[in-house]
């Protein structure tokens, strides 16, 4: 159940779309689970935010759902990270380094409005420049996305697959074959069966026209290519951000993540099995369960489709899957020549 900070924001974990625990369960996680809640932030809330610092009142962002969350995050002292959406948003493609002087800008900015007053933020009672003291940096944010770039190719391929198969026909007499052509094209040519972006793939083919916003259908080849590549960065920061095994690693800490966005095609295609999409080797569940599917599917096509996915995981089960990088780019040259 949403509670009164869900409003306007998604919140996803490992369990699916969830709701800010209250203070007694956050008291909870942390007697009985050993574990800390953190929030971490896609990149859109960290856009909206940096553009709240900006412009203030006149920002053309829901400055509600801003106030909401810092209420929440002053209130219960929760921890929250935004380093991940930055290092999205801050980074050169062409050379993949790490842009450090923005991200350092960026991340002032949404560190300011997390530490400043509420009852002051609502008001517009602030300037960042003389309310925030920026001190000396301690570390460095120098680096490269290189570390992410087989993971974000990966993705990136799926959805060129996706959008290829789109252009040739969205009608319902298309659907069932998309489908399939997909699942050979996983399992025959990328080697790896991609959660996400087959849930994606089953939605858009469906009949779910709220989605085709991801794969950027109609535009110029160029800017499919920039929207595909955010998307691409968009499931791998939800994959990640709701791994909790995975984040518990990195800080170091036994952590409770919760991912917030405001994307609801993002929101869409995690919710509704976060547990089995967050690694990119995940179809090892049946996919849905009756009326849960998009209109366009038969009752048999999606019978006939649970096994054959269930037949597909139980072929890979004891299998490591073997991510040639080099083939990868290869597949994303030729999807790229066709757009």
């Amino acid at each position: 159940m949403r509670n009164d900070f869900m409003s306007h924001f998604y919140y996803l974990s490992d369990l699916g779309e969830v709701a800010l625990p209250s203070e007694k369960e956050i008291q909870e996680l942390e007697e009985k689970e050993s574990s800390e809640l953190l929030i971490i932030l896609d990149s859109c809330v960290c856009l909206d935010i940096i553009t709240f610092v900006k412009h203030k009142k006149s920002a053309k962002v829901d400055k509600t759902k801003i106030f909401n969350l810092v209420r929440y995050v002053q209130k219960h002292k929760v921890n929250y990270t935004s380093i991940f959406a930055l290092t999205e948003l801050c980074y050169d493609r062409s050379t993949l380094e790490i842009i450090e002087d923005k991200l350092w800008d960026f991340k002032h900015k949404v560190d300011f409005v997390f530490g400043y007053p509420i009852k002051l933020l609502e008001r517009y009672e602030f300037d960042f420049e003389l309310n925030y003291d920026i001190r000396p940096r301690t570390s460095s944010m120098k680096g490269s996305i290189q570390p992410f770039s087989a993971n974000l190719n990966l993705y990136y391929a799926g959805l060129l697959k996706i959008r290829e198969l789109a252009n040739d026909g969205l009608k319902k007499e298309y659907s069932e074959k998309n489908i399939n052509l997909f699942i050979e094209w996983m399992k025959n040519e990328l080697n790896v069966m991609l959660g996400l972006e087959f849930t994606l793939a089953l939605e858009i083919f469906g009949g779910n026209t709220k989605l085709l916003s991801m794969i950027s259908i109609g535009a110029k080849p160029e800017q499919v290519k920039k929207r595909l590549w955010g998307t691409a960065w968009d499931l791998f920061h939800a994959r990640m951000s709701c791994n909790r095994t995975q984040i518990s690693k990195m800080t170091g800490i036994r952590t409770h993540p919760i991912f917030i966005t405001k994307d609801y095609a993002l929101y869409k295609v995690m919710a509704p099995s976060v547990l089995h999409n967050v690694h990119f080797n995940s179809l090892n569940f049946k996919i849905t369960h009756e009326n849960n599917y998009p209109l366009h599917y038969s009752d048999l096509f999606m019978q006939n489709l649970n096994e054959r996915l269930l037949e597909l995981s139980v072929e890979r089960v004891s299998e490591e899957p073997i991510l040639d990088e080099s083939r990868v780019i290869s597949i994303i040259e030729n999807l790229e020549a066709n757009l």
